[in-house]
């Protein structure tokens, strides 16, 4: 069902150049040139107003970057909530890549785009290397589309051609600015004659092709978050369509391809809202029914910013690099802008035979696609809280640590294991044992944030000696080293050469009983035995990590520990 319609009516300003009132609005007809759609796909739609909505059987969606740097958290978002949608609705996600100011483009950032939505997991059914009947899928490859649309609209006197140079465009804005007006083009070569124009086209001059905007009329759509819009046409500007280069510009590419590609929803940033009546002017030129316009919120900062793609902790790269699941970045930016139905838990497991209580926020992506509604897409902007993905980050590395530890995270453990520069001081036995991996993984997991984490906290695990030389062993030493220490480790050596059964439950008990269920005495014994077994404050649980260290290396450690500290 589609969001019920505001009833409160509102006005603003956006950009300084847009007048948007959000109200109740009539059904409005759509009159256009009539054109002989040439068949590049069958998807594209015919000219009735039927309202799109959610439940529209043939649900066709679009990710439509520009291959400019590096894929952002806002642009993951957008690519996200189209994937959702379209699998959700059994419909088609489309991967367009819009290229068309050449001027902008970053070698290799189209790749870099599909790479991070293939590590995502956000995979398109057509696009670039997954060809499909509404081809070719690089806005640079469609030009002659474009150039054929164009001229219709000139044909049919929606569009003009401009012959301005840029420094009396310049000059006209000056003066405009001066005289406290809108920067909106004077509609110079508009007044041109036939003859005129056909002239200058015959001598070749510079031309661009401009939209005639209805200037008189009112133009109004229904967006599935923001409600009824409306704008004001006299403060569109007469946009340019063809630039004189022989590109199109963004939004007359966007149109044409939109229509030809059969998209039904336009999922996209706010940022792309001052856009929608100017390709609603552009599907009422040609004739045709626009897509359901959905504009979701803007990403902030904490401080309520617009968040910028120029900033560092932006881009997905980053968030690769520093080892962030895929899944947990996934769940992350899904939250931004949408709330999920409300759930107590949710339960997952990667292990038939146990399951885990999961908080309702920690979403896979099959319960992603489940959930996700557009009428559940939030109004006003998300603020990015880095802690909170810290947070997600966790419950999915715990998820994939709940029975059997995920394949894939204990190779990449395996393989940072394998990576360690200094090889000569582990014990390379234990370093191909897989089992024994696992066991130290588990032990230490409540500390890990990342994934890389795992790697720091299992190396004392591996240890074929323990270093107290190191900073961390020397401050360690001071703050839990007492002068009864070395008795106290002395009489536990004793105990654990005489336990048949090292388990963590009965290590557990010898501790408590040493220290007479004292608390602060148990402790004590602990940190003793960590600074002697590990030579770190940081890590799992001492009786689970003597468990696993097992009873000869144990006792072998605590010698030579405390020969080292007498």
């Amino acid at each position: 069902m589609i969001r019920k319609l505001f009833t409160n009516q509102f006005q603003f300003n956006i950009n300084r150049n847009l007048f948007i009132n959000f109200q109740s609005i009539s059904n409005n007809q759509y009159s256009g040139v009539t054109i002989n759609k040439r068949n590049y796909c069958n998807h594209g739609f015919s000219n009735n107003n039927n309202t799109l909505t959610e439940q529209q059987s043939n649900i066709r969606v679009r990710y439509a970057p520009s291959p400019t740097g590096s894929l952002h958290l806002g642009g993951l978002r957008t690519a996200l909530f189209n994937y959702l949608f379209a699998k959700k609705n059994n419909g088609t996600f489309i991967l367009r890549i819009e290229d068309t100011d050449q001027s902008r483009l970053v070698q290799g950032s189209a790749k870099n785009l599909e790479d991070c939505l293939n590590w995502a997991g956000v995979s398109y059914d057509e696009g670039p290397n997954k060809p499909g009947e509404c081809g070719p899928y690089t806005q640079s490859q469609r030009l002659p589309i474009y150039k054929e649309y164009a001229q219709k609209l000139v044909d049919s006197g929606h569009a003009y051609h401009c012959f301005c140079s840029s420094e009396r465009l310049n000059s006209s804005r000056i003066n405009l600015k001066n005289k406290h007006s809108m920067s909106l083009y004077d509609r110079h070569c508009l007044k041109l004659t036939k003859e005129e124009v056909d002239e200058k086209l015959k001598n070749n001059e510079s031309h661009t092709i401009r939209l005639k905007i209805p200037s008189e009329k009112v133009t109004k759509f229904y967006d599935l978050v923001k409600g009824k819009v409306q704008f004001q046409n006299q403060l569109i500007d007469d946009q340019v369509l063809m630039k004189s280069d022989g590109f199109p510009t963004y939004h007359l590419a966007s149109v044409v391809d939109d229509h030809l590609m059969g998209i039904s929803h336009v999922i996209r940033g706010e940022e792309w809202l001052n856009s929608a009546p100017k390709h609603i002017i552009l599907y009422e030129a040609f004739g045709w029914k626009p897509p359901q316009m959905c504009h979701v919120p803007l990403l902030l900062n904490s401080d309520k910013s617009k968040l910028s793609k120029r900033q560092g902790d932006v881009s997905v790269d980053a968030y690769i690099a520093k080892g962030y699941l895929p899944q947990a970045l996934v769940n992350f930016v899904s939250l931004l802008g949408w709330t999920p139905p409300t759930n107590n838990t949710n339960t997952n497991s990667n292990n038939s035979n146990t399951t885990q209580q999961q908080p309702s926020e920690i979403l896979l992506m099959k319960d992603l696609i489940d959930k996700f509604s557009l009428e559940d897409l939030n109004k006003s902007g998300s603020v990015v809280n880095l802690d909170r993905l810290d947070w997600i980050n966790v419950q999915h590395i715990r998820m994939l640590m709940d029975g059997q530890i995920d394949k894939e995270m204990l190779e990449q453990v395996y393989n940072d294991l394998l990576k360690y520069p200094n090889q000569e001081i582990l014990d390379q036995k234990l370093v191909n044992d897989k089992e024994y991996l696992e066991k130290t993984m588990q032990c230490v997991k409540e500390r890990v944030h990342l994934v890389q984490d795992f790697l720091l906290l299992i190396l004392p695990f591996y240890f074929r000696s323990i270093n107290y030389t190191t900073d961390d062993a020397k401050k360690m030493k001071l703050k839990v080293w007492k002068n009864d220490s070395y008795e106290n480790m002395q009489k536990l050596i004793e105990v654990f050469e005489n336990l048949q059964e090292f388990s963590s439950s009965n290590i557990y008990n010898i501790i408590l009983k040493q220290s007479d269920n004292n608390t602060t005495v148990s402790n004590q014994l602990m940190s003793n035995l960590r600074y002697l077994l590990l030579g770190t404050p940081v890590g799992g649980g001492i009786p689970v990590s003597i468990s696993i260290l097992g009873k000869e290396s144990t006792i072998q450690r605590l010698k030579r520990g405390l020969e080292l500290n007498k």
